[in-house]
């Protein structure tokens, strides 16, 4: 009876292993049947389970590279929050079962615990908030996953039941199963990597074919808007084709002549002046939105040669630039560009021209050649005549600064009457000069003139300064006033002022113009003696002897104005005598004295 019971326990134990057999090589031939990682590592988490029936938890981890740690990749008996738990190299149990490449049985909760000490308190806490059952690990399997000599991951199993090591058997079919699990992981991040290196090389295919396609684009836009360049068209055509091909409100906002390209664009002209503030020194694109009478948004894109600004070409709305428009844009940019320098060209041959010939007439001092001569001109000779020598300057190079000479000619050719008057210019110099009938049509003239030139002093950086020269015309007698406008501007130099300066205004300054600043210093010097030279010391004494000087020598008012007792600037006085070694009731000694203070408040104080 006894025999037939041990037969049948040996029966049902040989049954067992040969269902766990079964199972195993179920396992393998599933786990190994696809390639995909995700799918892998589910299957090898359910066919673990089913193999180890009495485990309750468990979960693969594998090794990640960028961050050095052990992460999650499957797990039965924990929910979603394990997915957090991140384990490094050496940490736990499970970091070490990787760092050692060893297995570890645990078969009770006291020696589990002890184990898990140098768990870090985050992970703590996320097993503890990932654990479905409240009960304590029992017992614990842990086994490497390894391909060869190299360590892939752990896959780790929990009980909850009972305190008791797997058995001999169990951990020959643990040991079996996980070096198949090796292999199918292996396989399966082979497979995934291959097929990340196919999506990247499909990836540079398709980027590949898509870059071939915006340059033949890009070409084919070239060669159309060069076409029309060519076949001179015309700045408008080509702003009018690029508006076609992008299907949006597209106009060029000229900076020299202040107006839009179409010309139907006049309800823009009016914030303009704005936008090339906002751009003259720019040179990427961006978007601008302005609030006046009504709201507006545009794309600015600016055009320029080297360190000139041209102007703006300016696409209507907010909505952001399809790679096409861009491409139209990018390679419409440097045939407007050209267009452009086509156009200023001829206009500077034109301007030069007038120049030329203006200087030409200059020359002329037979009064009846310069009639004819100042005809050519297209001036007819009235009673006064008016001259304007403008100069600009600023820290700008030699191009920008012409540029924006270019730039108040034109303004001043648009503000100015058009009647009887020539305007050229040349580099960084404009020139104009008329003949009126009336004094007040010469004085309005002038005032336009001077409003021009304060409000663009106001507006921009590179300033403009103005000689003027008025009076009765004479013919053969131009140069003559000409060359009074030109000293006119001289004084303003001089003085490092801008605005505009009439040369009656001048007074004896004039004789001190061609002078240079050297020889005036020195007869400062000669002088006021250790006033001018020992400044630091003296500056009192000078400030008191320029108010004397002044004031008529009137101690009353120099004491009042200084602020000090006439008996105080007495002796003021008489240091001043003995330091400078003048005697001021010696006629020519005080000239000496008012001339150089005169000097001084024209070419140096007022600088």
């Amino acid at each position: 009876m006894k025999a037939e019971t041990n037969l049948h326990h040996l029966d049902r134990e040989t049954l067992k292993v040969q269902q766990e057999m079964e199972i195993l090589m179920e396992s393998f031939r599933v786990i190994t049947s696809s390639l995909e990682l995700d799918d892998v590592l589910k299957k090898i988490m359910r066919y673990a389970s089913a193999i180890f029936r009495s485990t309750d938890a468990g979960y693969i981890l594998l090794f990640d590279k960028n961050s050095e740690k052990l992460i999650v990749k499957s797990y039965i008996g924990f929910n979603d929050q394990i997915r957090s738990f991140r384990v490094g190299v050496g940490e736990s149990i499970v970091g070490k079962v990787f760092r050692d490449g060893c297995v570890r049985l645990i078969g009770t909760t006291k020696e589990i615990y002890e184990n898990m000490t140098d768990l870090s308190e985050e992970n703590h806490t996320i097993l503890q908030a990932a654990a479905v059952s409240t009960r304590k690990i029992k017992s614990l399997l842990s086994v490497p996953i390894m391909f060869g000599d190299i360590r892939i991951g752990v896959m780790t199993l929990h009980r909850f039941e009972r305190e008791k090591l797997p058995s001999e058997r169990d951990l020959l079919l643990l040991e079996s199963f996980a070096s198949h699990v090796a292999v199918a992981i292996h396989n399966a991040q082979l497979h995934e990597d291959v097929q990340k290196s196919l999506g990247e090389v499909t990836h540079l295919l398709t980027k590949l074919e898509e870059t071939n396609q915006l340059l033949q684009q890009r070409t084919e836009i070239h060669n159309h808007l060069t076409r029309l360049s060519i076949e001179n068209r015309g700045l408008t055509s080509i702003i009018m084709e690029m508006d076609h091909l992008m299907e949006k409100g597209v106009f060029y906002a000229d900076y020299i002549e202040g107006k839009c390209y179409p010309s139907d664009n006049l309800p823009y002209e009016k914030i303009i002046a704005d936008l090339f503030l906002l751009f003259i020194n720019k040179t990427n694109p961006a978007y601008v939105s302005i609030s006046k009478d009504v709201n507006l948004s545009f794309y600015v894109y600016p055009i320029r040669s080297g360190s000139v600004f041209l102007g703006c070409l300016i696409i209507v709305g907010d909505d952001p630039l399809s790679m096409t428009d861009r491409l139209i844009v990018e390679q419409g940019a440097p045939i407007l560009t050209l267009e452009i320098i086509k156009i200023r060209s001829k206009t500077d041959i034109l301007y030069r021209k007038t120049f030329e010939n203006y200087h030409e007439f200059l020359k002329i001092k037979n009064p009846f050649q310069a009639e004819l001569a100042v005809k050519e001109l297209g001036i007819e000779t009235q009673s006064f005549i008016q001259t304007v020598v403008i100069e600009m300057s600023g820290n700008v190079d030699q191009d920008a600064l012409e540029n924006e000479t270019r730039s108040l000619l034109t303004r001043l050719n648009r503000n100015l009457p058009a009647e009887n008057r020539l305007i050229s210019s040349y580099n960084n110099k404009i020139i104009l000069f008329s003949t009126t009938s009336h004094e007040r049509e010469q004085a309005k003239l002038i005032e336009l003139i001077e409003k021009n030139i304060e409000r663009w002093n106001k507006m921009f950086t590179v300033a403009a300064r103005a000689g003027v020269s008025t009076g009765l015309y004479y013919p053969g007698q131009a140069e003559d006033n000409h060359n009074k406008a030109e000293q006119a501007l001289l004084h303003l130099k001089k003085q490092s002022k801008n605005g505009v300066f009439h040369f009656r205004e001048i007074g004896i300054a004039r004789l001190f113009l061609n002078h240079q600043s050297s020889e005036i210093e020195s007869f400062l010097a000669e002088t006021f003696s250790l006033l001018w030279t020992d400044q630091e010391k003296y500056q009192d004494l000078l400030a008191t002897l320029i108010s004397y000087v002044q004031h008529n020598r009137s101690m009353v008012s120099t004491a009042k104005a200084l602020h000090i007792h006439t008996n105080t600037l007495y002796h003021r006085i008489k240091k001043i005598e003995d330091l400078i070694g003048a005697d001021y009731d010696n006629f020519e000694d005080y000239l000496r004295v008012q001339l150089a203070v005169y000097l001084y408040n024209v070419f140096y104080l007022q600088s």
